[in-house]
């Protein structure tokens, strides 16, 4: 019963590991489409009608966060090629 559950609980972080390393991998092929298209809209963010400004800036907070979340993506992909886990804090 015990060498079944550790059996269980090593084929469950192999899959979670995998799953992070190939979640990494996509994350850094999206990452640098995501950074264009946020300093497009920095650029742009000064010359926006006063009606779209409330947009520009939402648009830009959003693609900030979906940085952040690519780049700890990414890092914990390294981490789990390196053959740890980290935890999202």
């Amino acid at each position: 019963m015990q060498e079944s559950r550790e059996d269980f609980r090593a084929e469950l972080r192999r899959q979670v590991r995998a799953g992070d390393i190939a979640t990494g991998e996509a994350a850094s092929a999206c990452l640098p489409g995501l950074l264009r298209r946020l300093a497009h809209h920095e650029r742009e963010a000064t010359r926006a009608v006063p009606l779209l400004r409330l947009y520009h800036r939402w648009r830009r907070h959003r693609l900030r966060l979906q940085v952040a979340d690519a780049r700890w993506h990414i890092a914990q992909g390294r981490a789990a090629r390196m053959g740890d886990l980290i935890g999202r804090s």
